[in-house]
């Protein structure tokens, strides 16, 4: 029998199982259906694409909403996000492949490649060797952007209401903490998105500096070198900045960095518009 998506087009009819699937393989049946029929898909279609029940796959695609992997609209279902994001990190870190690889070798530090999926930091990569294990992060890690100098080299990237709404789910910023934070993003946004944590200033005594890679709409990630001990920011910062340019320049070949880099409406509207904002939450102090 041919089926219909909710658009048009032929589905592929379910492949005959002589077993139960498991709820591993069910979940993975409705991630394939997406790839091998056009979409939006609806619930009747996935169901008889997999061959799953009605309820049973109604059940599964409500806990992927809610986590991102796929999502619901008026005409159907679609991949969500998180499946699109995992995608556009393939090429993100085949772009930032040298570059991180060479900021290693020539710093001697640990270095990064995150991103930032909401008001989180994700990492994606981290090279070390055996200095790895002296710097405690991982790849898969998340933390709050607010707490990673790659989080606020990001974040320095936007606007103040982005940030704010980026943050909002952070319990634990409070007016006092949020206003500090939009005052170092200030800081940052004038050392051209370069972040920098000193050791001295850690319990973890890791010393940190992050820099953004920018495309034409933002930042995409960014590259961090960390270690046990002091960096010299006036010789590693330009480094890790030029390590971010590289991965910017490779994912992004037709775009001018000066474009995405100078925007006036990223940078500096937002210095204006953060300082009145850092003034209003301090109570003008």
């Amino acid at each position: 029998m041919t089926l219909t998506a909710a658009h048009g087009g032929d589905l592929p009819a379910a492949p005959a199982r002589s077993a139960r699937p498991g709820v591993v393989e069910r979940v993975t049946l409705i991630i394939d259906a997406f790839e091998d029929a056009p979409e939006p898909l609806l619930l009747e279609d996935i169901a008889k694409i997999t061959g799953l029940p009605r309820s049973t796959a109604s059940r599964i695609l409500r806990q992927l909403v809610e986590l991102r992997w796929v999502e619901h609209g008026i005409r159907g279902f679609r991949l969500g996000p998180r499946m699109r994001h995992a995608a556009d990190y393939e090429n993100l870190r085949v772009a930032a492949a040298v570059p991180l690889t060479e900021l290693q070798i020539a710093t001697g530090a640990v270095t990064h490649l995150s991103v930032l999926d909401g008001g989180i930091v994700q990492y994606l990569d981290k090279l070390g060797g055996a200095l790895a294990t002296t710097v405690p992060s991982r790849v898969g890690g998340r933390l709050l952007a607010c707490d990673t100098v790659s989080g606020r080299a990001m974040l320095s990237c936007l606007l103040p209401e982005q940030v704010d709404e980026l943050l909002a789910s952070c319990p634990a910023l409070s007016a006092a903490a949020s206003a500090d934070l939009h005052r170092e993003l200030t800081l940052i946004q004038q050392r051209r998105g370069i972040a920098v944590s000193p050791g001295a200033h850690r319990t973890s005594g890791v010393s940190s500096i992050a820099a953004p890679v920018v495309g034409p709409d933002g930042p995409v990630a960014a590259i961090s070198v960390a270690r046990k001990g002091d960096l010299v920011m006036e010789r590693v910062a330009p480094m890790v900045a030029f390590a971010a340019r590289r991965t910017a320049r490779a994912l992004f070949p037709s775009a001018r960095e000066s474009r995405a880099l100078n925007r006036p409406s990223r940078l500096a509207p937002a210095r204006d518009a953060r300082a009145q904002r850092i003034s209003l939450a301090a109570g003008g102090a």
